[in-house]
């Protein structure tokens, strides 16, 4: 079992005896890219508007901003997992656009399991520059075959109104949505949409369109777009106001301090 950290890198292997879903877990969303095997153990797995069952041999592949968490219930148990986190420098830019287009849940082979199993003794190394090295090459390699791995055909619970409006917000995030605009749209009462969303999501319509407009525009900042330009691309007419909301979710401010 490891966890170690390096530049864009924070890869993690760890078994829980009696995992427990973490009351902060249901707001669970990240700027950059997440790859997640199960060994063993269960859980309910929730991404946007799909929900499934998770167990031995299943690995989620889970894009930036994309609002996702773990529910491991009232069974307890026990759960060995592979965490693998990482930023867009720090893999082949085709790689990421070849993976970004396929399903997001696969079946681990023999491949996958046996780099798995390599970062567990790259983890050993004393140095960190080779550690976070070796480590990058074989999330690579890792992800090269997974590119090429069928997904897994996992049976898929899609809710359709909540897939409604993920797409809607999805597609227009560079407007200053409101609830009122987006109830408008899909026909849907405020209190009905609301309600909905929050018991499916486990947060409010609101927040996650803020979540997805800040995680947005931070893509585009990191790869060169001016701060203030990227807080009007995506609606922000105050920019006091998209500072206080990129600094809160990117946990940075939009310079990067």
């Amino acid at each position: 079992m490891f966890e170690f950290r390096y530049k864009e890198l924070d890869l993690a292997h760890r078994f829980e005896e009696a995992p427990e879903t973490k009351p902060d877990f249901a707001k669970h969303y990240h700027d950059f890219y997440e790859l997640l095997y199960f060994a063993s153990g269960e859980c309910e797995f929730v991404m946007e508007d799909v929900r499934c069952r998770l167990g031995a041999g299943d690995v989620v592949f889970i894009l930036p901003g994309e609002h996702h968490y773990l529910d491991y219930g009232t069974d307890k148990i026990p759960c060995e997992s592979w965490s693998l986190k990482f930023g867009d420098t720090a893999v082949p830019e085709f790689l990421i656009s070849r993976l970004s287009r396929k399903d997001k849940f696969y079946t681990v082979s023999h491949g996958m399991i046996r780099l798995l199993k390599d970062l567990d003794i790259v983890s050993g190394c004393e140095d960190e520059d080779e550690r976070g090295t070796l480590a990058g090459c074989k999330l690579i390699e890792l992800l090269v075959v997974l590119s090429h791995t069928p997904c897994s055909g996992k049976p898929l619970k899609k809710n359709k109104t909540i897939a409604r409006i993920v797409e809607y917000v999805d597609s227009h995030l560079r407007e200053p949505l409101t609830l009122a605009e987006i109830c408008s749209a899909l026909s849907l009462s405020p209190s009905y949409l609301s309600n909905k969303f929050s018991e499916y999501m486990k947060v409010s319509v609101i927040q996650y369109v803020r979540i997805k407009k800040i995680i947005a525009a931070h893509r585009c900042i990191i790869f060169g777009e001016r701060p203030t330009r990227a807080a009007r691309d995506f609606g922000f007419t105050d920019y006091s106001t998209f500072y206080r909301a990129y600094t809160k979710i990117i946990g940075t401010s939009p310079a990067g301090k």
